[in-house]
Parts: C-alpha cells; sequence; structure tokens
C-alpha cells in the first residue's frame, strides 16, 4: 500500500488503496479466535420500518430493524475475548471514537460491568494518546469518545486491558489531516447485491476521489445505535471546470441494498450543486455504505472531496415521536397532541393516499413571554428511502386553531418558525405536507425548539436623527406611534459588521398592530451616518400566504453612528430588535 501518497493535503489523485481492500478494514473488528458476522448483534432503538416508508417496508427490512441490541449473560465457561471497532483514519489532535465490547467465542456481545483501560502502544512517531484513558462497560461495551493523538502518523496500534478477557491489539490506524483514494473502476453490483468493494471512509478526516464516468464510487464506515450523521460534498467548489452537475449522495442500510436517503436534484432540471446530509439519524449498529456518482442529467465527473461526520446516540436528550412510523391517528389533532419540551425531537411523517392533509401535532408550554424559535430538518437530508424528496410545513397554533406563523421554505424546502409569542399559554406545532400534487413522500425529521425569553424595554424613538433614541445590539425594544410621523434610533456600528435589523411587526409578534414591509404603510429602514440615507440592504418578509422572517440585513462600511428610521402613515404598535451577525476587518490596502 503507498502509504505517503495515502495522506496528504492535496487533490493530486494518487494510489492510495489497493483494490484487495476490503470492506472489514474499515470495521477493524477484532475478535482472538472467533469469526464475527457482519450484523451480529444489530441493535435497534425502534421497530417500526424506519428504512422504508409506509406501505413499502420488506418483511426482511422490518424484521432487520426489529432486532434489538442486547448482552447475554454471562455463564460459567464462557471464554471472552475483546473486540475494538475503531476508524482506520483518526484526525490528529481532535476528539475521535473506539468502542470496546466483550464477545463470546460465538461473537455475541456479553453483558459484562468491568472497568476497561486503552492506551497508545510505543510508535516511531513519539505520539502520545489522550482523553479518558479508563471507562466501564455497560452491558458489555464502553465507547472511548474523547480520544486525542497529538501528531500525524500512521502504524498505530491501540492496546486493550481489562478484567475477564485477555489483552487485545487494534489494527494499525492513522492520524491524518485528509485522505486521497484511487478512482474506482469496478463495476456496480448487481441490484440487490451489497458492494464488495467499498473503501472505508473516517469520520471527520476528508477524504479526496476523483470520480470515473459511468462508475460509481462506494465507501463504508462503522455506526451506532442512534448515531446522527451529516455528510458534506465538494464537487462543483472543488472542480467547477469538469463538472456538469454534481456527486449525488445515497446512504445504503448495513444490509448494504436497502436504501436510506437520497441527496440529489429534486427534479431534472434542477440546477447542480453539491449535495449532503444534515441530520440522518442511523437506527442500527453496523457498517453502512455511502455511494457517490453522477446527478441527474449529468455527462461530465471529476475530482470531488466527501466529509462525514458522526454525531453519537444523545439518548433520552432527543424526545422521540409518540406515533410509529408507518401509522396515523395518535397525534394528528390539537386534541392529540404530544407534548414538547425546549430541545429536540425526532418524528416520523407518512402521506397516506386517502388523507392529504395529514399533520403530527405537538403543544407547547408558554410560561412566560418568549420568541419561539423551531426548525425542521428533513429535506435537506434529501429523498428519504430514495423516494421523491417530502416538502414539510411547518404551522404555529393558539388554542383556537388560529395559525399565528405558517412556513415551508425557509431553509430550502425545510420550513422554520420564528414567532414572539407575548400571551403564556399552550401553543400548537402542526407538522405537514406543502400543498402539491406531487408532495407524496414520507421522510423521517428532527424538530428543534428553542424559547427565548422576551423582555423588551418600551422606547420611543426621537423625532430626528439628532434626537435619535440609543440602541444597542441583542436588546428588544418595543414601540408605538399614535399618529403618522417618523422615530429615530440610534447605534454605534464598526465597519465590516454585518448586521440585521428584525422588524417586528404584525406577522413576527404577537400584540403588534401594524403591518411593516417596503410596500406597505409602514417600514423600518436602516440609515447612513448622515441620518439620511438608506443603507443597500438585502430584506426579506413574509406574504399572505407565507410567513418569513422579517428582516434587513447590510455590511457597515465605517465606523460611526448609524440610524434606523420606523416611519408608519397610521397609528400601531411594533417591536426591533439590532442583532450584529458577525464582526470583520477592512482590507488596509486601499483599491487601486
Amino acid at each position: 500500500m503507498n502509504t505517503e501518497a495515502k495522506h496528504q493535503d492535496q487533490v493530486a489523485m494518487k494510489p492510495a488503496r489497493s483494490k484487495g481492500d476490503s470492506v472489514k478494514r474499515m470495521k477493524l473488528a477484532l475478535a482472538i479466535g472467533m469469526s464475527v458476522a457482519v450484523l451480529a448483534n444489530q441493535g435497534c432503538d425502534r421497530a417500526e420500518p424506519i428504512f422504508s416508508q409506509n406501505g413499502s417496508a420488506t418483511g426482511a427490512a422490518k424484521g432487520f430493524l426489529a432486532r434489538m441490541a442486547g448482552g447475554l449473560a454471562l455463564k460459567k465457561g464462557d471464554q471472552l475475548s475483546f473486540r475494538i471497532d475503531l476508524s482506520p483514519d483518526v484526525p490528529p489532535g481532535q476528539p475521535f471514537r473506539v468502542e470496546v465490547s466483550y464477545r463470546n467465542s460465538a461473537g455475541d456481545l456479553m453483558d459484562v460491568s468491568e472497568r476497561v483501560e486503552i492506551k497508545l502502544n510505543k510508535n516511531p512517531a513519539g505520539a502520545r494518546l489522550g482523553g479518558t484513558l479508563s471507562r466501564a462497560t455497560v452491558k458489555g461495551v464502553v465507547t472511548f469518545n474523547d480520544l486525542v493523538i497529538d501528531k500525524v502518523g500512521e502504524g498505530y496500534t491501540l492496546n486493550v486491558h481489562g478484567p475477564k478477557a485477555p489483552d487485545v491489539t487494534s489494527a494499525a490506524f492513522a492520524a491524518a489531516f485528509s485522505v486521497v483514494e484511487p478512482p474506482q473502476t469496478a463495476p456496480p453490483p448487481p441490484p440487490n447485491v451489497p458492494p464488495t468493494s467499498a473503501q472505508p471512509i473516517s469520520p471527520n478526516v476528508p477524504l479526496f476521489a476523483s470520480l470515473v464516468p459511468g462508475h460509481v464510487d462506494y465507501y463504508v464506515f462503522h455506526a451506532q445505535v442512534g448515531d446522527i450523521l451529516s455528510v458534506s460534498s465538494f464537487a462543483n467548489r472543488l472542480d467547477i471546470n469538469n463538472w456538469d452537475t454534481s456527486v449525488r449522495l445515497r446512504l445504503f442500510a448495513p444490509d448494504g441494498t436497502t436504501e436510506i436517503a437520497r441527496s440529489g436534484a429534486t427534479n431534472p432540471d434542477a440546477k447542480g450543486v453539491d449535495n449532503g446530509f444534515s441530520m440522518v439519524r442511523l437506527p442500527v449498529e453496523g457498517d453502512y455504505f455511502l455511494a457517490c456518482d453522477l446527478d441527474q442529467q449529468g455527462f461530465l465527473s471529476g475530482a470531488y472531496g466527501v466529509v462525514m461526520k458522526l454525531l453519537p446516540n444523545l439518548g433520552a436528550i432527543v424526545q422521540t415521536e409518540n406515533e410509529p412510523a408507518g401509522s396515523t391517528g395518535q397525534n394528528d389533532s390539537q386534541a392529540t397532541a404530544q407534548p414538547f419540551l425546549p430541545g429536540v425531537l425526532y418524528g416520523h411523517f407518512d402521506t397516506p393516499a386517502n388523507n392529504a392533509t395529514a399533520s403530527d401535532f405537538y403543544k407547547i408550554a408558554i410560561a412566560l413571554p418568549s420568541r419561539v424559535r423551531i426548525d425542521l430538518t428533513a429535506a435537506r437530508n434529501g429523498a428519504a428511502y430514495g423516494d421523491v424528496t417530502w416538502d414539510p410545513r411547518l404551522e404555529l397554533q393558539d388554542a383556537s386553531g388560529a395559525v399565528l406563523w405558517s412556513n415551508d421554505n425557509m431553509y430550502g424546502l425545510d420550513p422554520a418558525v420564528e414567532y414572539i409569542v407575548t400571551s403564556p399559554g399552550t401553543y400548537y406545532v402542526r407538522v405537514t405536507r406543502a400543498e402539491s400534487p406531487s408532495n407524496t413522500g414520507a421522510s423521517p425529521y428532527f424538530l428543534s425548539y428553542l424559547p427565548i425569553p422576551y423582555f423588551p424595554v418600551a422606547q420611543g424613538g426621537g423625532a430626528s436623527a439628532a434626537t435619535a433614541t440609543p440602541i444597542r445590539y441583542g436588546a428588544e425594544v418595543s414601540g408605538s406611534s399614535t399618529v403618522a410621523s417618523d422615530q429615530y434610533f440610534a447605534f454605534g456600528g464598526t465597519a465590516g459588521d454585518v448586521v440585521a435589523l428584525a422588524v417586528e411587526d404584525r406577522t413576527q409578534l404577537q400584540g403588534a398592530t401594524l403591518l411593516m414591509t417596503p410596500s406597505s404603510g409602514a417600514d423600518a429602514v436602516l440609515l447612513g451616518t448622515d441620518g439620511v440615507t438608506a443603507l443597500a440592504a438585502g430584506s426579506a418578509f413574509g406574504t399572505a400566504a407565507e410567513s418569513k422572517f422579517n428582516v434587513r440585513q447590510t455590511i457597515l462600511q465605517a465606523t460611526g453612528t448609524y440610524f434606523v428610521r420606523v416611519r408608519s402613515a397610521t397609528s400601531g404598535r411594533f417591536g426591533l430588535r439590532l442583532e450584529r451577525l458577525a464582526a470583520t476587518e477592512r482590507e488596509a490596502e486601499p483599491n487601486d
């Protein structure tokens, strides 16, 4: 193996791994005197068919998901050994994860509770291993999730020591900033046959490769139950002269044939963009496959990069929808809404053929005035199960059913809510589908909920820039006008600051009465240091059909005092919030 070409921070495509490398290289499953089946003791913390959409799950897939992880009780005479699961490459100076488990001679996970120690064996580079090096097993498994190697190098090995089993040494691995793979030229496997030539890919270690036209590049990685996967691809951003579309990504279950998610163009005429997965929850322990090929309508390919990350299972921190995937009727109305606490919830949306308005309802308790922020992640994970991409919609409703906010396209196809609730009580979040005849997909989703206490300061603006009322970044301002007028507010800004003005009109703030947009009778604008000239700014605001953030955003060109002017043709109530999104430095040399 050409180890010198394997780990280099260049996009030169040099042979790095031989064609004989197999899937087993990734898993690095070591067991003394035994063989371990690839899918032995696969775990699943949900029995519903996560891999298949409603009505299309095969019996095999359902059975695959239904197997539960649980260590066998230790019996007299059992011969135990350690198994080590780690990636073939780890990022130097950054935490990486190693899992150690007790196994019997048949490869079964054993329920053993003992303290296990791990260390880095002597190496020519003189590298050291940091982090927590001693942990106790739980049901036979221990995860070292904060290990750090301080130097780049290859041929590193770990030693595991503990009671009830002989010491074991891991297979060799490397600490590298990136990996360069040779072009894969093997033909894709036949339908319903898992790939046999997949190359390993490691979390947090960028991988560079070159796609041969007409071929599929397969990669494999090991993951645990409940891990959250994110993948970013770089094709247009890396080699735009050679790509006519981009890299399509497909994620396959450990059986090698069941498609979990697909990230690519939503239609044949979509623009070529770099695809990825934002938050895909992995339902079983095992070796997953990532397929990279040409996106729709593509003919030309080139160099590309892939960065894969795994967030460990967050356990009880993540709330779970009570209604199982593939069923409806359990949380489909306000009356049956499931409580939703601040944090993250994992759910599944199904679109029955006989119910185009199916919904998942959640109820939130607002104890004090709050800015409610809710985000849904689904379409950013592509099309679940390789089906059509589900286009979700989010609504915030009060107890009477009145819709306070409705959005379906805030981040691509994914929706979000940002609304200020001033009247404490119970409110409802409705997850549904955007109205489109082709929007028939089903999909898992993540729902995040963050209430931010809302304590505004009632401030009237000055009648001119000379008498403007000072405001500061991050503060909520509650204002009103009794007659048609202009009000001025002032703030200090630095050249290079990215500033956003949240305009809290009746579409954003409960109790506000003014509608504030560039084309309505009231609006708020950012003014320059002269207090007169409107700054060039991007703006966003909602419509009668869809709620959106009402914001004005710009980059300040000079340091000084800037102004906000609120102009209204009628009386009414409103709010303002000024945010500094980023601070930058200007180039010292003038343009010439």
